[in-house]
């Protein structure tokens, strides 16, 4: 199939248009310049056809012969070159088809015919009239026989250069262009230099095309070589990214995570979340207190520093209660666009254990209720907060002799015994706490006497109650004395208010024989006045 836009068929169309042009225009010229010649050339015959009859006809005018007047003229009309002719001198006149020539508009050119003897004499007058209709039609025949034999020997020039050019330039280039087109990049083919061009432009240039291929296929080679590395060092990272255990996720500013792994996917699923590629900006709707996590890391990301802390996590599961230590820093591209990069690891293991620490701190392994750390940090906070409550300090009768008789198993028992009552007679806002030894402490909910006595009652029956170890069929009961403080009303301090319950403790234990059913004594600043005012007498 020819292509029409291939370089063979333009430049054969670019030669043949350029031949017509040049053929057209020289043959054009060659016409004219014939036309030309064989007008000049009729012009001259019929000047050289008069000289031929020019000394008959001054014999014919010198001696008035009418005849040999004649024979001139029609020797001259005898030419196709020449439509009339006449002669005209004082004696003789003589003409053939001259009413034709004027009818017809043909200008005569006039000869004078001189003295044969006297040749500066003239003695008639000769008028030949050209047949210019017969001089231009061979004109114009010869002109378009040379036009015809131009046309004829451009077209064989033409076709000759044509083929020359296309053997010489078209079919290598063409060849050269295949070559170059079947080339796949950065492999070893490479193009032939074409016959009889090694020195040629043709064969400049396919060297230059082979060089060019050569740095193309070196630029492959490195180029393939990088991709690979690249491949390689892409899937080693997204193994390590994938089964990364810490949640990561790559996300933009407005909140659509472009990327995450396998970790995040669990986490959420953990904690009842759906899938979706949008939790809110910086991740705000997976944490129970977003406008915390959002205030750090803005301040941090606004200080170009990373964020970091610790968060719990909001589930929609009973059971899940998840705590993140959340890693975000921002990134920015090479194009500009914003990126934040969001670890979070799940440290609830962690925060449980520390949980677990916090409450062995704060409660007593033996009872399960709060041990003395963990009341004085309610008393301080119940303090700090400005509570009205009531402080009952609690001191077990009978507890030393249990431990004497029956060990401090059974001691331990006991303690377990007037915890449990405790925690079930005092009310839903009481706390109750192991003060240490057999000391127990109260925290109430009262601002007066009377809803203290209530409590108190119900508690002291309960602790009264009949105990029995082992298969002892002996019952054993313990007792209690209770010193009563109510904060602020008795003192704002809390040293003090410890103290004057203490004391008052001590004053009810002094009942527990004589009146056991005054076993609550409510305190007051005078008590603690009193004593400190013995204390000081007994070392005076």
């Amino acid at each position: 199939m020819i292509n029409i836009y291939g370089l063979g068929v333009r430049f054969s169309l670019f030669l043949v248009i350029a031949s017509m042009l040049v053929v057209l225009t020289t043959a054009e010229f060659f016409y004219r310049a014939t036309y030309e010649h064989e007008i000049n050339e009729a012009n001259s015959d019929i000047e050289e056809l008069y000289q031929t009859v020019a000394a008959t006809a001054s014999i014919s005018a010198f001696l008035e012969d009418e005849d040999l007047a004649k024979e001139a003229i029609n020797g001259l009309v005898k030419s196709d070159k020449i439509l009339a002719a006449s002669i005209k001198s004082e004696a003789v006149y003589y003409q053939v088809n001259v009413t034709e020539a004027i009818n017809k508009g043909t200008k005569p050119r006039e000869f004078v015919v001189r003295h044969p003897f006297i040749p500066e004499e003239s003695l008639a007058e000769v008028n030949v009239y050209p047949n210019f209709d017969h001089i231009i039609e061979q004109a114009e025949a010869i002109s378009t026989d040379n036009n015809y034999s131009l046309y004829v020997e451009a077209i064989v020039v033409g076709v000759v250069a044509l083929i020359i050019t296309y053997y010489i330039i078209i079919a290598p280039m063409i060849r050269v262009g295949r070559s170059l087109h079947e080339i796949k990049p950065g492999t070893k083919q490479r193009i032939d230099v074409p016959d009889y061009h090694a020195k040629s432009e043709i064969g400049a240039l396919v060297r230059d095309t082979n060089q060019l291929l050569n740095k193309v296929e070196e630029q492959f080679t490195q180029e393939r070589q990088l991709r690979e590395e690249i491949q390689f060092l892409e899937k080693r990272f997204r193994m390590l990214f994938e089964n990364a255990k810490s949640a990561t996720v790559l996300m933009k500013k407005d909140g659509f995570i472009e990327l995450r792994n396998k970790a995040f996917n669990d986490l959420t699923e953990k904690i009842g979340q759906h899938d979706k590629q949008d939790y809110g900006e910086l991740l705000e709707q997976l944490f129970e207190k977003p406008h915390e996590v959002k205030g750090a890391l803005t301040e941090a990301f606004a200080r170009n520093e990373f964020a970091t802390g610790e968060y719990k996590l909001k589930s929609h599961t009973q059971d899940a209660v998840v705590w993140v230590q959340l890693i975000a820093s921002p990134l920015l591209t090479d194009d500009g666009e914003q990126y934040y990069q969001l670890t979070l690891n799940d440290i609830s293991s962690r925060k449980h254990e520390l949980q677990k620490l916090a409450l062995q701190a704060d409660f007593d392994s033996l009872t399960g209720i709060y041990n003395r750390n963990g009341g004085e940090k309610l008393i301080t906070k119940l303090v700090s907060k400005g509570h009205h409550f009531a402080l009952a300090l609690i001191d077990l009768n009978g507890f030393k002799a249990v431990n004497d008789i029956y060990g401090h198993d059974a001691g331990d028992e006991v303690l377990i015994f007037v915890a449990d009552q405790l925690k079930e007679k005092i009310r839903k806002n009481d706390v109750s706490i192991r003060w240490g030894g057999d000391e127990f402490v109260l925290l109430l909910q009262a601002e007066d006497e009377e809803s203290v006595q209530k409590v108190i009652s119900k508690v002291n029956k309960g602790v009264m109650q009949p105990f029995y170890f082992n298969d002892n069929n002996e019952p054993t009961v313990v007792s209690m004395s209770v010193g009563v403080a109510f904060y602020p009303h008795t003192t704002r301090d809390v040293d003090t208010l410890i103290k004057l319950a203490d004391i008052a403790m001590y004053k009810a234990k002094q009942n527990k024989v004589s009146a056991p059913e005054d076993y609550l004594i409510f305190a007051d600043k005078e008590q603690l006045t009193a004593k400190e005012s013995k204390q000081k007498s007994e070392v005076d």
